[in-house]
């Protein structure tokens, strides 16, 4: 039996090893966070702006972290999985097939052309599962992916939960007849998983190693009824639960067919579930990011803004400036149009408490807040419908169609 540090040992060495020196493996990260950074540049332009000159550089910044997050914790999410999957198979005497992960892989890729959150390892693994389940496909058992599933979702949860309300971003969209702030969170990790398998080749056949594969788990919402970290833990928790349920059923699947079959059902019937579910919610209930009659709806408060500095929070309703009523941006303009050292600020929040807020700033003055607010008017909305269901393949046939038009 391995001690501990042994197998911490072993899994840190074959991670950096296939990081640094494994050149096909590297190849295929590569191009997972290239797609994956190109993604989080696309959000940059779907994002509201505030007018604020240093907004877009505020947001440059935030989604830069969030890329650097995402490789250090991709990363480490791989060490900490694999270091519990080899502990598991030496305790439980599981073995995973290499091929396990070609079949997973490939399936990836096929549904990430349909929708680009089926890219979660939840929805490959789980109908790869299924298939082997049901027809018995050589070289593949359920048990050791459901695991890995399972495992991984721990820790997506505890990121989740964790950073909750810090990898969002703003936009508008259309809610009935009326403008509504929504904040979306899209966050993938590219994680290099670890995990023992049998050789089965030359001198050393059926000897056991540490192999490594390229997985992705991936979390995709939007909220405009709740604050957005409010939102965050609580999908963290179910996605937590979840993760425990699957664990339990797989490892009961070791010993019990029935499991099994269970294990890989609720693998993706549940993880689309709390998705499904958490959009209903979202369409049905009352949206908090909206216009209101009197005075103007804080939407967004950017870090570094002056708002962000006196304490100001999303869906706060600023009543006056200086003792001066607003009921537009240009109003909030007007109060500090001669770049006061000191403001005060009436305010409510989204629950109906009145606040007050007091800034100096000494001695440039204050020409803005920073700020995003909800519009009244009209305004160029996102559409939300297609980023919850956009689809590569659909944007590649209808790109193909508008070519073969204009020919």
């Amino acid at each position: 039996m391995l001690h501990l540090s042994e197998i911490l040992s072993a899994v840190a060495d074959k991670l950096l090893s296939v990081l640094f020196f494994d050149y096909k493996a590297i190849i295929s990260y590569v191009i997972v966070i290239l797609l994956i950074r190109t993604q989080y540049i696309k959000e940059i332009k779907m994002q509201v702006n505030s007018g604020d000159d240093d907004y877009e550089e505020i947001y440059r910044k935030r989604i830069r972290r969030i890329f650097t997050e995402t490789i250090f914790y991709g990363a480490v999410i791989g060490f900490a999985a694999g270091v519990l999957l080899t502990s598991i198979s030496i305790k439980l005497g599981i073995i995973y097939n290499e091929k396990t992960f070609d079949y997973l892989f490939i399936i990836m890729v096929i549904l990430v052309l349909f929708n680009i959150r089926y890219v979660c390892i939840a929805y490959a693994g789980g109908l790869l599962a299924i298939a082997d389940l049901v027809f018995k496909i050589p070289e593949i058992d359920a048990v050791p992916v459901l695991i890995v599933i399972a495992i991984l979702h721990v820790f997506e949860s505890l990121l989740i939960f964790f950073g909750a309300g810090r990898n969002c971003y703003p936009v508008f969209i259309r809610n009935g007849d009326e403008i509504a702030g929504a904040y979306i969170t899209r966050r993938f990790w590219p994680v290099p998983v670890i995990f023992l398998s049998l050789l089965t080749q030359a001198y050393w056949k059926n000897a056991l190693f540490l192999n490594c594969a390229l997985s992705v788990i991936a979390y995709t919402d939007m909220t405009m009824t709740k604050q957005p970290d409010k939102k965050s833990r609580e999908m963290g928790m179910q996605l937590l639960i979840y993760a425990c349920i699957l664990f339990v059923l797989s490892i009961a699947a070791v010993n019990t067919y029935i499991f099994g079959i269970v294990g890989a059902v609720f693998c993706v019937a549940a993880h689309e579930g709390i998705m499904l579910f958490s959009r209903y919610r979202e369409r049905h209930g009352d949206p908090i990011f909206v216009s209101v009659r009197r005075g103007v709806r804080v939407f967004d408060v950017p870090a570094g803004s002056h708002a962000f500095k006196m304490g100001m929070k999303r869906g706060d309703i600023i009543l006056s400036v200086n003792g001066k009523s607003v009921q537009t941006e240009e109003g909030i303009e007007e109060a500090l149009k001669n770049s006061p050292t000191y403001i005060w600020i009436n305010a409510v929040d989204y629950k109906g408490k009145e606040k007050e807020y007091e800034y100096r700033c000494y001695p440039e003055g204050i020409n803005n807040l920073g700020v995003v607010i909800v519009p009244r008017e009209n305004e160029v909305t996102y559409n939300i419908y297609h980023d919850e269901n956009y689809s590569i393949l659909k944007n590649l046939v209808k790109r193909f169609r508008g070519s073969y038009k204009e020919v």
